[in-house]
This record gives C-alpha cells, sequence and structure tokens, in this order.
C-alpha cells in the first residue's frame, strides 16, 4: 500500500516538474522575444517629425519594435541611406517626390502606408491674396521638381496663370517651361524650401510646405493666403521601404504603430492647421 502510494506521489511530482519545466521553457522564450524586439532605422527630416516619430516608436515597443527614428539633416538622402541598406525605412516624402527620385537615381524602393499631408501655402506679408499681387510680382517656389509643381497647381488654381494643356498632377510634375500663359507676368524666383521658409518676406509671396513653415512659426490654416486642395491631392507622404523588405514581418507592425489613435491624436491636437491625418 505504501509502496503504490509512493508510486504515485513519485508519478505526481515527476508531473509536476516536468510540468513547471515546460512553463519555465516557455516563459523563457516569451521573455526572450520580450527582450529582443526588431531594430528598426527609420529616416526623418527634423521638426515637428521628431516629437511625432517618438509617439510612433513608444507604440512599437508594444508590438515588438525598437525604432530608432534617425534625423537626416542637409544633403544627405534619406532614399540613398535606405537604398543602400543603412536604414530601414524613411517617412520624410510624398508620392510624387519619390517617384521622381526614382526616375532619376534607380532606386529599388515601395511604398508601404500614408501618413499625413503637409499641405503646401503660400504666405506673404505684403498681400492678403493671391489674387491681389501686382503685375511683375516675385513669387517664390520650391526648387524641387515636385514641390514646384503643386506650387504651380495652386497658382493655376488661383487664376494666375496656366499650365500647358493635357498636365496630369497625379502622373507627371509641372516646371517652369510648362507654363503657357503668365497674364501678370509674375516673377517666379525657385529657391530651397528652407530658404522659403525663413525669407518669404522677401519676396511678394512664397510657397513653403507646411513641415518647414511650421519651423518659422507658419501656419497653413491660419497664415496662408492660399494653399492646394485637399480632395484628390496625390501629395500624402509615406513611410517607404526597400523593396525587397515590402513583405518583411516588421512592416505591418510598423505600419500599425503610425497608423495609430496615439498619433492620430497628436497630429489634430498639436499639429492643426499644420499636418492632415492620412489614415
Amino acid at each position: 500500500m505504501m509502496g503504490r502510494l509512493f508510486g504515485r506521489a513519485a508519478r505526481a511530482l515527476f508531473a509536476s516538474v516536468a510540468l513547471g519545466a515546460v512553463l519555465g521553457a516557455v516563459m523563457t522564450v516569451g521573455a526572450a522575444q520580450a527582450a529582443d524586439p526588431v531594430h528598426l532605422k527609420v529616416g526623418i527630416r527634423g521638426g515637428i517629425s521628431e516629437p511625432l516619430w517618438e509617439i510612433v516608436a513608444k507604440v512599437g515597443k508594444t508590438r515588438g519594435l525598437l525604432i530608432e527614428p534617425v534625423v537626416l539633416a542637409g544633403t544627405l538622402s534619406p532614399n540613398e541611406a535606405l537604398n543602400n541598406g543603412e536604414l530601414q525605412a524613411n517617412a520624410f516624402q510624398h508620392i510624387p517626390f519619390l517617384r521622381d527620385q526614382i526616375k532619376q537615381r534607380g532606386y529599388r524602393l515601395a511604398v508601404v502606408a500614408n501618413t499625413y499631408l503637409s499641405p503646401i501655402a503660400f504666405y506673404s506679408t505684403k498681400h492678403k491674396s493671391l489674387k491681389d499681387l501686382p503685375s511683375g510680382a516675385k513669387v517664390g517656389v520650391p526648387d524641387d521638381p515636385s514641390n514646384e509643381s503643386r506650387a504651380l497647381i495652386v497658382l493655376r488654381d488661383e487664376g494666375l496663370l496656366s499650365l500647358r494643356d493635357g498636365f496630369d498632377a497625379f502622373n507627371e510634375t509641372a516646371t517652369l517651361a510648362d507654363i503657357k500663359d503668365n497674364p501678370r507676368k509674375l516673377e517666379i524666383v525657385e529657391a530651397k524650401s528652407v530658404v522659403l521658409a525663413r525669407s518669404y518676406q522677401d519676396v511678394d509671396a512664397a510657397a513653403v510646405i507646411s513641415s518647414f513653415g511650421s519651423q518659422v512659426g507658419l501656419n497653413a490654416a491660419r497664415d496662408g493666403i492660399a494653399q492646394e486642395k485637399r480632395e484628390n491631392n496625390p501629395n500624402v507622404n509615406i513611410i517607404v521601404v526597400r523593396e525587397q523588405d515590402k513583405d518583411a514581418p516588421w512592416v505591418k507592425p510598423l505600419v500599425e504603430s503610425f497608423q495609430s489613435p496615439e498619433v492620430r491624436a497628436h497630429i489634430e491636437k498639436e499639429l492643426a492647421g499644420i499636418l492632415i491625418p492620412a489614415f
């Protein structure tokens, strides 16, 4: 009798130990997974993107990601760094800009998500409306093809000039050579976006992207004298990865980390009139 009881106890003890070992192994694997998140370097531009991506990084931790926003300044290209594998993703550009970059440089990059619209607007200390611009007025526009095109489209929509017949904003960009009629003989000056944001007072009006304008206290909704239309706008900003990574398992949680309620709330509360959520 004692032997049978001892045998049962031994078997129960063995089962308990075995179960404990299994549970311990599971817990160890879970702890290892939690302690070893996927490390992603994401290229961004400085300014309003920095606090925004701090929120994305916090959300990413709950999805098994260690997101490291890398602020790239000056002439260093986030697309070049991504294409070379120095970054896993970037989030600083809109679709037309990427399209032009791929066409010019042959990058093998893919869009995986929309982020927000950073509208382009005209600002002036001399006039209250674009329609008030006099003949021969000096107008500043960005010197990169995609954003120059956006500025020219606003000027067209406001009736100050016309573009060549057949121009399609969704599939091509407009340059100064595409201006068909310029009845007010506007003097259009090309300059870097960062320069336009800091010197728009020096011309009659200048087109500034909101993300650059915010760095000098400009708000498109409050201060702009004209801005691009929001409906059917091809200039939505995006998250981009290398083509070979577009189906990687970390892409979906990265996208979810940006397209989260926390990020939307930050944009709508802290960046109203500067950025517009596109998700």
